[in-house]
């Protein structure tokens, strides 16, 4: 039974993916080219949406027991999450994360951007639908990589864009290899060893977040903390065989931007603190059972949940009858998924295309602002 759970579970996760990027995303293109920002709202409203599908899968299928505490994400802000990364599922898991901790106005419409390795925008459907949400891909090459995040903050400031990022300082999850490895830059830095969390890369982080106060586009960081308390799901084959997690704990504390440190060196010993802390937490919890103290995070409308449901199991099937029977809906897909594919293969990535036709627009506007006097924008 657990076997037909974790297949059942991969394949409506992955048809709704393919669904959503077939009958949702292809249509939307039109919209980018006469605006940005409604390109990116409406986006946003899908793609969160589907959150929602993941949250039902894992509560309604396996009955995991996401428990979320501290400080809610505030919709209207512009915030940076840092969490520390146990599995490479761990996404899998935070999208229920995301459903219980945003609060405010607007709540369908403030996105969370993850920053992914490169390589996974090529993994047809989920790399496809994360680039025309407009996550980042970095390559761990940081004159290349810093130009992505120069970009992106120039992009969201340009549009006035509320969102949440999450970056996993860590850069990759917790095995045997990457703590060996974890442990020999503490060695050489004279710094703990740690046995629940890796030591963070802060390179990243410094610059995202000094450059993001620097140009007042930071409301405020989340440290969030991820632990694990039966199931550890190290693996995606995990989640195949329905080994899922009884209970996930996970706990956010909010570090509003006039507390936050401006400076390199600050910010760096900020970020190393915040996961000197996550391993005493995880250590004590998994010792004495006792995790975090804080507000319990909890979003109880159920109905919102078997909406979402309904909506993304039906989906395919009429993505995949719409596709059949209409000439034009099946051109517009296929043209569209050649030029994402042309801008994956020859480029970084729809991502990048989106971002330059904002530029684009800017230098037309620029220039006809200089051609007539008193023109505004």
């Amino acid at each position: 039974m657990a076997l037909f759970k974790g297949l059942l579970y991969f394949y409506l996760w992955y048809s709704s993916i393919f669904a959503g990027y077939v009958f949702l995303f292809c249509p939307l293109f039109p919209v980018l080219l006469i605006s940005n920002k409604l390109y990116r709202y409406i986006s946003d409203i899908l793609f969160t949406y589907w959150q929602y599908y993941p949250t039902a899968l894992t509560e309604f299928l396996f009955g995991c027991n996401i428990q979320v505490s501290g400080d809610a994400i505030r919709t209207g802000e512009t915030s940076l999450l840092v969490m520390n990364h146990r599995t490479r599922t761990d996404w899998n898991f935070f999208w229920p994360v995301l459903y219980h901790s945003v609060e405010g106005r607007g709540k369908l419409a403030h996105s969370t951007k993850f920053i992914l390795k490169d390589k996974i925008r090529h993994i047809p459907g989920p790399g496809w639908i994360m680039q025309l949400a407009c996550f980042l891909y970095i390559k761990r090459n940081w004159l290349v990589d810093r130009f992505v995040f120069e970009k992106y903050i120039n992009y969201v400031a340009r549009i006035k864009y509320k969102h949440s990022l999450l970056i996993f300082p860590e850069g990759t999850d917790l095995t045997q290899d990457t703590k060996k490895s974890s442990d020999r830059y503490a060695e050489k830095n004279n710094l703990p060893t740690y046995d629940y969390v890796l030591h963070p890369r802060t390179t990243g982080f410094v610059y995202l977040a000094k450059q993001l106060l620097s140009s007042d586009n930071l409301d405020a960081i989340y440290d969030i903390t991820l632990a694990y308390p039966d199931v550890i799901p190290e693996t995606e084959r995990y989640l195949l065989e329905g080994k899922f997690p009884k209970e996930v704990r996970v706990h956010l504390v909010r570090y509003p931007k006039s507390i936050l440190p401006t400076t390199e060196e600050d910010l760096k010993r900020f970020l190393e603190k915040r996961w000197c802390d996550k391993e005493k937490t995880i250590n004590e919890f998994l010792s004495t059972g006792n995790f975090l103290h804080g507000r319990v995070l909890r979003c109880d409308r159920k109905w919102e949940l078997y909406l979402a449901f309904a909506f993304w199991t039906v989906l395919p099937y009429i993505s995949i009858y719409t596709f059949i029977v209409m000439e034009s809906f099946r051109n517009l897909v296929v043209s569209h998924t050649l030029f994402l594919l042309s801008l994956n293969f020859l480029w970084d990535g729809f991502q990048h295309f989106e971002m330059v036709v904002q530029e684009t627009r800017d230098k037309i506007v620029d220039a006809v602002r200089r051609f007539v006097p008193g023109l505004g924008r």
